[in-house]
């Protein structure tokens, strides 16, 4: 079968590997219908981000159609339609027992990401049981491949972010996907909500899915433009997608008495110079967000109520023989939103 195959940093081909076999007692067979590029995929083949281990093939963001199940899988059948999470946890460790999210477990299986672990992006796809969940009878399977990206916007605002109200007045800074999925979410409270994005085609993509104010931090002063458009008050909620530095400190500039601050945009092993102290005398908190946990079921139920246009945030679609020109376009980073890719051209939307 056809497979993206990353065998090292800037090292992507398409290889023909051999289609998984018969299922284990808690496997389940799938069909790969799309699978959805992020931005850690082209960042581990550009060098800039060591979370896999080559070669591999890369893909936690998909939907397909159950081809066959394991003996002991009862909550699936052939012909279901399935989306996954990337991880599993061991079940047996303290992180585990805990109740903790296996993203958090120590002997975790990471799926998309190791050779032993690979993600959807090729023709056929073995997985735990386990880890899949059935896609709503109303979701395309192109949204439903918006599954993992969609959850990490949906629990940084409706988790770890409390969730928001009419009288909310929320900060997102960032409009690449995630970004672009947390205001569509913060928008169906009615909520009012401020993006900060320099690039011209994000600022455009916030506009297109309802964005009514947009601030350019290149030209814009963004602190005294917030607190002018909060009455002095600050954001009561501020979601950072971004993963600047600057924009991690002006988080604690202008968040509100009682705020919260989530930061979700992916900056490990960056330092920040930030005036924490400030958080003390605002009552703010401050949350980390790196995957929950049980959100899958959450987010897919969201979805499915069609409050928002999700498909709105796809810009791009390939088969997955085009993959070099689609991880090319990633990789080049304001050109793109989310950018989808189709194992078997004949299943691409006309």
């Amino acid at each position: 079968m056809k497979a993206a195959v990353l065998h090292g940093v800037n090292d992507l081909r398409l290889d023909d590997v051999p289609r998984p076999g018969t299922p284990g007692a808690h496997e389940v067979l799938v069909e790969i219908t799309v699978c959805g590029l992020c931005g850690t995929d082209v960042h581990m083949w550009a060098g800039t981000n060591h979370e896999g281990t080559f070669p591999f093939i890369p893909g936690h963001e998909w939907s397909g159609r159950v081809v066959a199940v394991g003996s002991n899988v009862r909550h699936l059948k052939s012909g279901d339609r399935v989306t996954g999470e990337p991880f599993v946890g061991c079940g047996n460790c303290d992180v585990c027992h805990n109740g903790q999210g296996p993203a958090f477990c120590p002997n975790h299986l990471y799926y998309g990401f190791t050779p032993d672990t690979p993600g959807g992006l090729a023709e056929f796809h073995m997985s735990p049981a386990e880890r899949l969940h059935k896609i709503p009878d109303n979701l395309s399977e192109e949204v439903a491949a918006l599954t993992e990206p969609v959850s990490v916007a949906y629990h940084s605002v409706w988790g770890v972010g409390g969730g928001t109200a009419p009288h909310d007045r929320i900060v997102i800074f960032g409009a690449g996907p995630i970004g672009l999925f947390a205001l569509q979410t913060c928008l169906t409270s009615g909520a009012e909500v401020i993006v900060v994005e320099p690039a011209p085609y994000r600022q455009q993509m916030a506009q297109s899915v309802g964005a009514k104010i947009i601030l350019d931090p290149t030209s814009d002063n963004v602190e005294e433009r917030v607190m002018d458009l909060t009455r002095g008050l600050g954001a009561t909620k501020i979601i950072e997608c971004s993963g600047s530095v600057e924009a991690t400190a002006m988080t604690v500039d202008i968040v509100a008495v009682d705020g919260n601050i989530v930061l979700t945009g992916q900056s490990v092993g960056t330092k920040v110079p930030i005036e924490i102290g400030k958080t003390i005398w605002k009552h703010a908190t401050i949350s980390g967000y790196a995957g929950a946990h049980f959100y899958f079921p959450k987010t897919l139920a969201f979805m499915a109520k069609k409050l928002v246009d999700f498909e709105k945030v796809i810009t791009h679609r390939f088969p997955i023989d085009d993959i070099a020109e689609a991880f090319d376009l990633c990789n080049r980073g304001t050109e793109s939103a989310k950018v989808m890719i189709y194992p078997n051209r004949a299943m691409m939307p006309a």
